[in-house]
Parts: structure tokens; C-alpha cells; sequence
């Protein structure tokens, strides 16, 4: 998804400012739809604007002329065009995956446990938004919306499941059988021994 088709999208449910998009982006769920740097929106806005997607319009706000953009015809079309397009698969960047997908047995695992446990503790957090979200008086949420929050729901209690499980499996030593046919477990970490003991002898 464009940072373009974002704005787009966002502009779709009521003409906003800069930083009414901007706060778009920052409540707690934000991340589960999609990751933007805020500093691309005002470029990007320019940039719609020139093309002939959005227009700019004047509103006077506790006595203060306020600066909002609005979807002209032709940015209406491209929003709907792009509503109908398949929706390309997410792109999932997780650090804590890529953490515990690289763990070795040299490793303190007390430290990957602390891991997964502020990862509970922020998704515990983001869940509680998502659950109150719909009802908390003033978003808008459209009908087809809800469907969405249902899934981001669905998606982080499954998270915490798999946290607590996680958690449980590296305290136990129960863990999952591995798959290692050319006994990479024993070559890393001899590779990664003999580097350490190798700088400890300089």
C-alpha cells in the first residue's frame, strides 16, 4: 500500500489537516494496518495536490484558519480504483521473529524470556485499545471496518497464546524438535566459540 493510497484512504472519511493524518498514524493500533513515517506525509501531500488528487480548503477554528485537504473528482477515482485492486500480501518485519529464528544455545535465555515478556506486555496493551476501540464514542468505524478490528483482535490474542507457550516451552526445556540434517547446530556453534576464544587470546 502508497503512502498515497493511505492519505487517500484516510482523507476518504473526512477532509483533514497534516496532523489529523499524522494522528492517524500514531494511535496504538496504527501498526497493524500499516507502517509510514510521518515526515513523508507533508511531501506526499504537495504531491497529490500538484497531481490533482486533493484540493485545499480554508476552515476557521476557535478563531484560527485551520488548513484542510479534500479528494477532488479525480483523487474519489483513484481511491475507489485502488479499493478495488487485490490487496497485496503483508510484508511482516519482526524483530523478535528474527531474534528467536538466530538464538543459540550460547545465549542466556532469561534474556529472550524478558524479550517475549515485553512483547506480551505491549501487545496486552494494543489489545485493550483494539477491544475498546470500536466503542469508545468518537472514531469512526464503518460497518466493513469492524470485520478489520475483529481480525486485529483475533490476531493478537493469538499472539499472547503464543507468548505464554513460548515462554513455558524455553522455561521447561520442552521445547519443539529441531530440524538439522547437516548438524548446524554443533558447526555454529563451535564457528562462534572459537572467534570469541580467538579475541580473548589478543
Amino acid at each position: 500500500m502508497s503512502v498515497e493510497h493511505t492519505i487517500l484512504s484516510v482523507l476518504s472519511f473526512w477532509p483533514s489537516s497534516g496532523y489529523n493524518i499524522k494522528s492517524e498514524f500514531e494511535h496504538k493500533a496504527a501498526g497493524l494496518y500499516w507502517g509510514m513515517s510521518y515526515g513523508s506525509i507533508y511531501p506526499k501531500l504537495k504531491k497529490l495536490e500538484k497531481e490533482g488528487y486533493i484540493f485545499p480548503i480554508e476552515k476557521e477554528e476557535d478563531g484560527r484558519k485551520k488548513k484542510l485537504y479534500e479528494l477532488t473528482p479525480k483523487g474519489w477515482q483513484e481511491f475507489e480504483n485502488w479499493l478495488r485492486m487485490p490487496a497485496a500480501y503483508p510484508v511482516i518485519k519482526d524483530e523478535l521473529l528474527m531474534k528467536m529464528s538466530t538464538w543459540h544455545e550460547d545465549m542466556d535465555d532469561h534474556i529472550l524470556i524478558a524479550h517475549l515478556q515485553k512483547r506480551k506486555e505491549e501487545t496486552e496493551d494494543i489489545l485493550n485499545f483494539v477491544k475498546e476501540w470500536p466503542t469508545n464514542g468518537y472514531s469512526y468505524i464503518s460497518k466493513i471496518g469492524r470485520l478489520a478490528i475483529n481480525y486485529a483482535k483475533l490476531r493478537l490474542e493469538a499472539e499472547l497464546a503464543w507468548i505464554e507457550e513460548s515462554i513455558l516451552a524455553i522455561e521447561t526445556g520442552e521445547l519443539p524438535a529441531e530440524q538439522d540434517h547437516n548438524n548446524n547446530t554443533e558447526k555454529r556453534l563451535n564457528r562462534r566459540r572459537k572467534a570469541i576464544d580467538s579475541m580473548e587470546e589478543e
